[in-house]
């Protein structure tokens, strides 16, 4: 499918954060969320995975997956509880993926053999909020922890799924200040509906990111483009550490 639809839109599940700053928010630097994006990954378990699969970038959705995984247990791996009771309210059975799931061991070659990674730019990936997202598939190809260093890590996401990333969280910061919040919160000010599923379901996100973001482009970015935001995952803009007279945004909740 990826040769006929290669703009593909992503989104993941997990068992939100464990790990929280010692600081105001406000104060970390852009290294100071990725240490605290990998502690958090590196102790936490990947538990769905949404892709949504699209010809053109103004192409209505064609295909949407969601692949459930087994490697997590409630009952024995670490986890925040409102997360989990948070999907768990919105259908997600944990016990079913527990028992019927994809292992990650299992998903990782497929991933790589499927040309969803390492396609030398065949790809181009949308999402939303996506540093832990990309964390969590960056941990999953690589079958180990992630790197200690944010520029390692930005490096792996070039090398598994290219150049042509674009996190539509950040390109939000480029539309006037018009749009701000939530997937829901963006979708329900563009007018987008969601055109399947549940939310806090991986497929569904994915479907209603890819919704958002061509709604976004024929809005904001028809004339100019969105070249100039690709490869930038929101929270790790290394601007978000320059003075401001502006209070930024604050990537570090669980729920997006």
């Amino acid at each position: 499918a990826i040769d006929h639809f290669p703009y593909v839109s992503m989104d993941t599940e997990f068992p939100g954060v464990i790990h929280r700053p010692t600081k105001h928010p406000a104060l970390l630097t852009a290294g100071d969320r990725y240490d605290l994006l990998r502690r958090n990954v590196d102790a936490l378990h990947l538990i769905q995975v949404g892709i949504t699969l699209a010809a053109s970038p103004t192409a209505a959705p064609a295909l949407a997956f969601e692949i459930n995984l087994s490697d997590f247990d409630q009952r024995f791996h670490r986890h925040a509880a409102e997360s989990v009771q948070l999907l768990a309210e919105h259908g997600v059975d944990l016990a079913a993926h527990h028992r019927h799931g994809v292992r990650a061991s299992a998903l990782a070659p497929l991933r790589m053999s499927s040309g969803l990674g390492c396609s030398h730019g065949a790809g181009k990936w949308v999402t939303f909020h996506s540093a832990y997202d990309f964390a969590y598939l960056v941990k999953l190809l690589m079958g180990r922890k992630l790197p200690r260093s944010m520029a390692e890590f930005l490096n792996l996401v070039r090398v598994f799924f290219g150049d042509e990333v674009y996190d539509v969280k950040h390109m939000m910061r480029h539309c006037g200040g018009e749009l701000y919040g939530g997937l829901e919160r963006v979708a329900a000010a563009l007018q987008v509906k969601r055109a399947a599923g549940r939310c806090h379901q991986a497929a569904s996100d994915s479907l209603l990111t890819w919704d958002v973001f061509r709604r976004m482009r024929e809005l904001y970015f028809l004339k100019l483009g969105v070249e100039a935001y690709q490869g930038v995952l929101f929270g790790l803009e290394l601007d978000m550490d320059m003075p401001s007279n502006k209070t930024p945004s604050l990537p570090l909740v669980a729920a997006r």
